[in-house]
């Protein structure tokens, strides 16, 4: 393909997707439901499409290829339900009683439902909504084991820590609200009770979808068509179903080092609301003045600077400790690992980098880290965010089968398993067609995967295969977000193009020329001969400079299997395009698509 027609070539036609509009409230809390934010100057006039012109240049590569660009314009024209891993931790003084399950007995459960939805989280719903869609009459149960209705995750790291009134108002979750992006307030539920039927009109044979909570399916036998399902206090129910989605999520992984410390009530997880109720709580006593959040990944990264966030002004302080050299070390290259670290630690986050607990220690007043370079940290309150496992105990139990590395429940392209029997979001381990066999834990793929998988049981038309390549967002402080698809893994080789006018450097911003290349990366090094785009030589991801606004490609051999993009917003259907190509000769060019003079 000609440099002159791949501008051409990518933006035909260009559309968003549905299954993005979580973004939305992301982008908003991030640009205009901060607190306090940063000045900023007015933004700029609307202006029509200008000409560009770049030189690239050649820089030394790290053991793969990597680099970063920077340019400049030349004229002005132109957002699972997992068990409650906390229950044994609970403090008995202040917390909210066990509710009971419902339905109270497994006497009330249907005998027979055509549609069984196990998991009562978004994977489920988006597929209930699918059914009802094609099939308005059909019977749905949703079963899931938090005693909650169907609800968003991604609030939980995020917006829901700029409500002050979050110990208590978690406690009703129906009630539970928080701000959006145009300033106005969503229910973090997906929809009120009253939407629900009854599980007894199911009972009773009628059409409907209704939810069961506090409820876990036990064991499905596959060739009966039959599900055990199971509830607190020896309570047992079973029913036939005639098609069946598995989507049970994840759970937290736990850390063996920080065991002996859990049974003190101030070793936390989060997961679930009841997870951030609990969290709330504890934050809101006095004597919580330092937090210890163990882990160097999305969520811990998150939640640090959430927390310094709500925590700021009141003398308190969050610490992350992590082993990694930077956070999300695991999935930015290196400058932006480092350009994160930056940014949490102006949000006020202290980091503790190359840091491993090695054991733990609960004492009257805390916890007490033991670190294994000899050192300890004394908190008042430690939030375990050392990654996820899927929650596939169903699939093992009912002979399904699971992959032995990417874990969780194996399905083709069409998402199914077996006869009858579905799986989607972070559970379903899914034949990608474009990128092969991959497991995914977003909420944008739980959206798509589960509406998909909702669309082929209700066999309203020829199975269709799940070609969606799914998108995630994070915010990291006031002033930083970011959104991804497809594979996005620092082990790649990686292209990143920047503004120049949104590189915080003076010799950059100072420079006459009208690019300048980094290197980046995965092992730090340089490689000239694997140069994708002619260049100077010179720069390094170390030299002081700082990222505000950019893309950056992620490749396997020449081909784009991941962009990011780093502060910039409603351009996800341009990256889904470049994605969709996969192969340029100049990934210079293709930058340009993205505007990235344009600030918003």
């Amino acid at each position: 393909m000609s440099h002159c027609k791949a501008p051409y070539c990518i933006t035909q036609g260009l559309t968003g997707h549905i299954g993005e509009e979580m973004a939305l409230a992301r982008r908003a809390h991030h640009w205009l439901t901060r607190a306090p934010p940063p000045p900023s100057p007015p933004p700029p006039p609307p202006r029509a499409r200008q000409a560009w012109t770049a030189a690239a240049a050649a820089v030394a590569l790290t053991a793969s290829i990597g680099g970063v660009y920077f340019y400049r314009k030349l004229n002005d024209e132109d957002k699972v339900p997992t068990p409650p891993n906390n229950a044994a931790a609970e403090e008995k003084k202040g917390a909210p009683s066990e509710p009971e399950p419902y339905p109270r007995a497994g006497s009330e459960f249907p005998e027979r439902v055509q549609f069984l939805l196990v998991g009562g989280g978004t994977a489920s719903f988006a597929a209930m909504r699918a059914i009802r869609s094609a099939r308005p009459d059909a019977q749905v149960l949703i079963v899931g084991d938090e005693p909650a209705l169907p609800y968003m995750r991604p609030p939980l790291s995020k917006e829901l820590w700029r409500e002050p009134d979050l110990a208590r108002a978690a406690d009703d979750l129906e009630a539970l609200t928080f701000r959006q992006w145009n300033g106005k307030r969503r229910s973090v539920v997906y929809e009120p009770g009253a939407f629900y039927a009854p599980v007894a009109r199911l009972a009773a044979g009628e059409g409907g979808a209704a939810v069961a909570r506090g409820w876990r399916v036990r064991r499905l036998d596959v060739a009966r068509h039959e599900a055990h399902l199971e509830a607190p206090g020896g309570r047992a129910a079973t029913l036939r179903y005639e098609r069946c989605l598995v989507a049970t999520g994840v759970r937290a992984r736990r850390s063996e080092a920080l065991r002996p410390a859990r049974d003190s009530g101030r070793v936390l997880t989060l997961r679930a609301a009841a997870d951030a109720g609990r969290l709330a709580r504890l934050l809101d006593r006095p004597e919580t003045m330092h937090v210890a959040i163990v882990g160097g990944g999305f969520l811990a990264s998150e939640l640090s600077a959430s927390l310094a966030e709500r925590l700021r002004g009141t003398g308190a302080r969050v610490t992350q400790v992590f082993r990694e050299a930077a956070p999300m070390a695991g999935v930015l290259p290196r400058y932006l690992a480092l350009e994160a670290a930056r940014r949490l630690q102006r949000a006020g986050v202290e980091l503790r980098p190359d840091t491993e607990v090695a054991d733990s220690e609960a004492r009257a007043d805390g916890v007490r880290l033991r670190l294994a370079d000899g050192g300890a940290l004394e908190a008042q309150l430690v939030l375990e965010c050392v990654g996820a496992e899927p929650a596939a105990e169903l699939a093992e139990a009912s002979a399904l089968e699971t992959h032995p590395t990417l874990g969780g429940l194996l399905v083709n392209a069409e998402l199914q398993a077996r006869a009858d029997v579905w799986a989607a979001g972070d559970v379903a381990c899914f034949y990608d067609v474009a990128l092969g066999r991959r497991r995914v834990e977003h909420h944008d793929h739980a959206v798509v995967s589960g509406r998909l998988a909702g669309q082929n049981m209700a066999a309203a038309g020829p199975p269709q295969p799940y070609t969606h390549q799914s998108m995630f967002w994070s915010d990291l402080g006031p002033d930083l977000g970011y959104e991804a698809i497809g594979i996005i893994d620092s082990r790649l080789p990686t292209v990143g193009v920047f503004s120049a006018d949104a590189v915080s450097d003076a010799a950059a911003t100072a420079a006459t020329t009208t690019a300048v290349a980094v290197a980046a990366a995965p092992d730090g090094g340089h490689k000239d001969e694997e140069a994708p785009l002619k260049a100077v030589a010179g720069a390094t991801d170390a030299d002081g400079r700082r990222y505000d606004r950019g893309v950056v490609f992620y490749l396997r051999e020449r081909r784009v299997v991941g962009v990011l993009l780093w502060n910039l917003f409603n351009r996800m259907h341009v990256a889904r395009q470049v994605l969709a190509q996969g192969e340029f000769e100049d990934l210079f060019e293709a930058a340009k698509l993205f505007a990235l003079h344009e600030d918003e």
